[in-house]
């Protein structure tokens, strides 16, 4: 019997107790239903409970995932997608070409937008029509540059459990979902803990390989490095500090292996730009404030703890990244930007424009540990040009809606981007400020007008001149200010086989990502 079926047969006739479950540390998720995802953390489980339409492998190459195949046909504006024969839902029910489209439809209503409008690209296909149960055609108005993106960021789900009602957050089938890929739920889910096992039923192209896999938020632990070594889990995302310890052998007793991958991501202070919520929507405030980031701070730390100082919206894991050198931010730059700009410092410590109001700001970022974040970091330096900037920490998913609702002047999070730059489109086009993705409320026609010219641009080198454009206005306006390019740190345990990333420096989304981890030695 091959081994992948000998494991596969024990997990069946044992339960999840009959083998030791690969148990992944997680940041906290909020749900696992591919029509809502709002956190890059979401599609660490989603990733093995659901297919997309298409998968990367580990070079970076787009390859079949739920279609057997797809054709580009009139030019690029229509596309032919052809379903596997033979897959079904968890349910037992066909995999259909109407599933697709139901998709399709359920990620263009608003109350869905609302919430994720990472799929943007998706939602934005002119028309998806079912010829046949396997058969689904693509109608474009104009071929697509985004076409290989959009059908990977297409996960379907079946149509009979995921309408969206009025407050689609609040479905059962958001913890209890009826996936199509290699791993299904086990008993109930929450947003800090789920058990996963192989499916018997899958018959698609990339199966799994361990039999269970538990996903855990890790939020409050306060020692990884024990916690793996005690087995309570077998990968974590780190700090620097453990990461650096466990790879120099201070800990870890060699039972522990450290990884570490620059990920197309990046730590940001978002920056409020709507004149009648904040200060911010003087753009001459928002460049005074990027002389302010405390670059120093964050350069001393990368003598120990390599980081990469931030010069660009896209990060230089992605193809639209701007590498053009940028001047480091200077103090003095911004008292002259302020005092040009008519905010003068008064007998109070504090700057006050003509109209006698003060320079007086609120920064919301994650409630965590450490003292000395880079918001607080940021108010130091701006109390010595004279800008008050009160520090409020909040759970994530506070911030995160502090930020929706353009609460506050700034809120400080990270940003992953994606295979696409049109995929972050929604973060700054007066569409992403419908549908609330654009949290600065930036709002420019130059910039809604290059990023549809990029979404129907087919050469590569020309769309790539129209996303360094972009760049340059999004430097130069500053909704968001970059700070540093994230480099994801990994601790595993020594046992743990097969962990490897994809082009974004993440460890899903790519066949075989985590479907393909095993564990030597498992414990019974």
């Amino acid at each position: 019997m091959p081994w992948r079926s000998l494991l596969l047969s024990v997990c069946l006739l044992g339960g999840l107790g009959a083998v030791e479950p690969i148990r992944v540390a997680v940041d906290g998720w909020t749900t696992l239903n591919p029509l809502l995802m709002s956190r890059d953390t979401d599609g660490e489980a989603v990733d093995l409970v659901f297919d997309r339409l298409v998968t990367l492998d580990a070079e970076g190459t787009f390859i079949p995932g739920l279609l057997q195949s797809w054709t580009v046909l009139k030019g690029g504006r229509e596309v032919l997608l052809e379903l596997r024969p033979g897959m079904t839902w968890q349910d037992g029910t066909p995999i259909e070409a109407e599933d697709l489209v139901f998709t399709w439809k359920a990620l263009r209503l608003p109350q869905v937008r609302a919430i994720a409008d990472t799929a943007g690209g998706v939602a934005s296909l002119d028309s998806l029509v079912a010829e046949g149960p396997l058969r689904v055609r693509i109608r474009l108005s104009r071929p697509r540059g985004t076409l290989l993106s959009d059908l990977y960021n297409f996960i379907p789900v079946p149509r009979r459990h995921y309408q969206p009602g009025a407050k689609p957050q609040a479905a059962a089938v958001n913890f209890q979902p009826v996936g199509s890929g290699p791993y299904r739920v086990v008993g109930k889910a929450t947003t800090t803990h789920l058990k996963l096992e192989l499916w018997p039923g899958y018959r698609g192209a990339h199966p799994g390989t361990w039999p269970a896999f538990e996903f855990k938020d890790s939020t409050d632990e306060k020692n990884l490095v024990q916690a793996l070594l005690d087995r309570q889990y077998h990968y974590a995302l780190v700090r620097a500090l453990p990461h650096y310890l466990v790879r120099k052998g201070a800990q870890g007793a060699g039972r522990l292996q450290a990884y570490s991958v620059p990920q197309a991501a990046f730590g940001a202070f978002f920056l409020n730009c709507d004149p009648k919520l904040s200060l911010l929507g003087d753009v001459a405030l928002r460049q005074a404030l990027a002389e302010l980031v405390p670059w120093q701070e964050l350069a001393r730390a990368r003598r120990f703890f390599p980081a990469r100082l931030a010069s660009a919206f896209w990060p230089p894991e992605n193809w639209a990244h701007d590498g053009t050198p940028r001047p480091l931010p200077q103090p003095g730059r911004a008292v002259a930007i302020l005092e040009a700009a008519g905010w003068h410092l008064g007998p109070d410590g504090i700057r006050h424009d003509g109209s006698g109001r003060p320079l007086s700001l609120v920064a919301y970022e994650q409630a965590t540990s450490i003292r000395r974040s880079t918001a607080q970091l940021l108010s130091e330096e701006a109390a010595k040009v004279g800008i008050r900037i009160e520090v409020r920490r909040l759970p994530f998913e506070a911030l995160t809606e502090k930020s929706m609702q353009h609460d506050g002047d700034i809120w400080s999070y990270g940003w992953t981007t994606s295979l696409d730059p049109d995929v972050d489109a929604p973060l700054f086009t007066s569409e992403g400020y419908r549908t609330k993705a654009n949290v600065s409320s930036y709002l420019n026609p130059e910039v809604d007008r290059l990023f549809e010219e990029g979404r129907y641009t087919l050469d590569r080198v020309s769309r790539r001149k129209i996303y360094l454009k972009l760049s340059e206005i999004i430097w130069r306006d500053k909704p968001v200010i970059p700070l540093n390019y994230i480099l994801v740190r990994v601790l595993a345990d020594s046992r743990l086989r097969g962990v490897s990333f994809n082009v974004l420096g993440q460890a899903y989304g790519f066949w075989p990502g985590k479907r393909g981890w095993k564990l030597e030695n498992p414990q019974p």
